[in-house]
């Protein structure tokens, strides 16, 4: 398989994990994790980069076209973990809570799905 299709998959994968992990702390409510707290919409943006992932050669990069379609939709993720992380930053602020380990891992999540994407773009043979 290659490389930029493994990363992708497991970027999205973990990504998937890590809206099981608690996103934000709050003293009132507990812990708030992705799914509660609305982060699952990523898996949206998500899904159309794991497809090409797993269907074709696996052996290469993805064809330029949809290898670009990957990379605008790897920019929408990270667009949407920022939002999400500074959204539970400040609703921490404001209750006296903490952000949370899956804040932070689906940012995580959500780079290297676009540098999956980016790698993919980049490592097609032009012939």
């Amino acid at each position: 398989m290659h490389y930029s299709r493994a990363l992708s998959v497991l970027a999205v994968a973990l990504s998937g994990g890590s809206l099981l992990l608690p996103f934000l702390t709050l003293p009132s409510q507990g812990t708030v994790n992705g799914i509660e707290g609305d982060a699952w919409p990523i898996l949206i943006l998500l899904g159309p980069v794991l497809l090409p992932a797993i269907l074709g050669d696996r052996r290469e990069g993805l064809r330029t076209p949809v290898a670009l379609l990957t990379v605008v939709f790897s920019c929408g993720a990270v667009l949407f973990a920022v939002a999400k992380l500074i959204d539970a930053a400040r609703a921490a602020d404001q209750a006296g809570g903490s952000v949370g380990l899956g804040s932070w891992a689906i940012l995580v999540a959500a780079v290297a799905t676009l540098a999956a994407s980016l790698a993919a773009t980049l490592s097609r043979r032009v012939g």
